[in-house]
């Protein structure tokens, strides 16, 4: 039997967020947070490193669920808000991160001092974070650290549309420009990897990146000079374009993460050339068909050239790898993107 004592207002301050219903966490969360007291007690020490199965917990979301907590109870005025004397921050994903070894949470120094019982590196030092705050952060940690923007219901909180993350997103924003524009063949591909980096996935890109610094980024300098041999995309090529630059730029500086994305596709409105179909193949189709070498001999650098394979069926056939090789290569479109592309299509492809 769990009993319920009266809290101050500063600790319902610190648990508001919890005790909103939209943010109560599922079921197996909550048997985690009367599993670890009784661990404790057996323990008996400051720093005990239990063991609970979590792997099939669902998503801790870090500006939804973790954030709040270190907000409220942590980086306070003259603590961790970046202003007192404390070099640990704790207001935002970045300076967070660097204080957590992802998937080890007794490895990590914000985690060992909320769990801390006793000394100056307890924290908070005058009143210990909720067991259930614990654990949260405890989960998250273990499940990557991740910066996570969960939606608040099953999409935006309007109507149930679908979730799309705000952010320069590396899945929809970033792979597609690099795929497209820098790993081509006899370029950053898997098989000529030149000067050893390679741009088709999250793993092999991060290579080239120093989170939270374009500046010192060796993707960002690339693609920002103007000339000589380290310029990318080298003369003569397909150039990214500045709102392209400017999302790499974005997304580096949040930490260059892997996170959900969502997608914006819309089938119900009318779906043109110029709003739909043009922006989705400058950005995921012009690195390989223009310019004077196009691969495959295909060119599609201008409505005139796409509506000829519009036309002729291939355009849709290599959206959906039917009887020829699926496009793109480094990864297909959604059915709803490849669903505007039919529509477009089936509408006679104007130019519109």
């Amino acid at each position: 039997m769990i009993y319920w004592r009266k809290i101050t207002p500063r600790q319902a301050h610190q648990l508001k967020f919890i005790s909103n219903p939209r943010y109560m966490k599922v079921i197996k969360i909550r048997r985690l947070v009367l599993f670890i007291p009784v661990v404790t007690i057996i323990c008996g020490i400051s720093a005990c490193t239990h063991s609970a199965d979590i792997s099939d917990l669902s998503e801790v979301c870090f500006e939804r669920d973790v954030l709040p907590v270190f907000q409220n109870s942590c980086a306070i005025a003259g603590c961790h808000d970046g202003q007192g004397e404390s070099g640990l921050v704790l207001n935002n994903y970045l300076d967070i991160s660097h204080a957590v070894n992802p998937g080890r949470p007794f490895e990590s120094e914000v985690y060992k001092a909320i769990i801390s019982t006793w000394g100056e590196n307890k924290m908070p030092p005058d009143q210990p974070l909720s067991l259930e705050n614990r654990t949260i952060i405890r989960v998250w940690i273990e499940q990557g650290a991740l910066l996570t923007i969960c939606p608040e219901t099953s999409g935006n909180g309007s109507g149930g549309e679908p979730y799309v993350n705000p952010r320069a997103c590396f899945t929809r924003d970033i792979l597609p420009v690099l795929v497209s524009r820098c790993a081509s063949a006899g370029c950053h591909d898997a098989i000529t990897h030149k000067e050893g980096y390679i741009f088709t996935s999250y793993s092999t890109t991060r290579t080239a990146v120093v989170p939270g610094d374009p500046g010192d980024s060796k993707l960002y300098e690339v693609i920002t000079k103007t000339s000589g041999e380290d310029r990318m995309p080298p003369a003569g090529s397909a150039q990214l374009t500045l709102t392209e630059i400017d999302s790499i730029r974005k997304w580096i500086s949040y930490g260059a993460l892997d996170e959900n994305c969502g997608e914006i596709c819309d089938t119900i409105n009318p779906v043109t050339f110029s709003g739909t179909i043009w922006p989705v193949i400058q950005t995921s189709c012009l690195g390989c068909h223009s310019g004077t070498s196009p691969s495959g001999n295909i060119n599609l650098g201008s409505y005139a050239a796409v509506s000829v394979q519009a036309g002729n069926g291939m355009l849709i056939k290599s959206l959906k790898g039917d009887g020829v090789p699926k496009m793109p290569p480094a990864g297909s479109f959604s059915a709803c993107r490849i669903r505007q592309f039919e529509i477009w299509v089936s509408n006679g492809f104007q130019n519109n």
